[in-house]
């Protein structure tokens, strides 16, 4: 029952079970689902629902990676969550910024540019979760910049 509820936490609901791109699937729900929590209630109970998720989603990689077979299973997307919600989470709550830090999110995890490779080798669930959050922060940091030069 416990490793049930720990694959349900990590895959988000079984979307990093997905055959095709699980990351970007994972990215894109945690996307809708950030921007309609912001959007039905307000900016401070998503931060606390990052944190509790963040807590959860720690514990339940750790756990799961303990009987992974590799040192970052696919099927963990909570990491992406994770990250594309720091992605959204300060900057302005508009369409074309949702969609922009979606973007940016994608090809920051994708590429693994520097330092998020680096992050991403530290071994177990730091590594696993880290190099996501750096790459939401990343993301955070330039649609802010695109938005306050009035590019967005």
């Amino acid at each position: 029952m416990k490793s049930k509820i720990i694959s349900i936490i990590v895959t988000f609901g079984g979307i990093g079970n997905l055959r095709y791109f699980p990351g970007t699937c994972g990215s894109l729900a945690a996307l809708l689902l950030g921007a309609l929590i912001i959007y039905l209630t307000d900016q401070n109970i998503f931060l606390a629902s990052f944190f509790i998720l963040t807590v959860i989603g720690v514990f339940a990689t750790d756990e799961y990676l303990k009987t992974a077979k590799n040192k970052d299973p696919q099927e963990i997307v909570i990491d992406e969550v994770l990250g594309q919600w720091i992605a959204i989470a300060f900057v302005p709550f508009t369409v074309s910024s949702l969609i922009l830090a979606f973007i940016i999110f994608r090809i920051l995890d994708i590429s693994k540019l520097f330092p998020i490779n680096k992050i991403e080798k530290i071994k177990g669930y730091v590594g696993v979760i880290g190099d996501d959050i750096f790459a939401g922060i990343m993301t955070s940091i330039i649609v802010i910049l695109i938005s306050s030069f009035g590019l967005i």
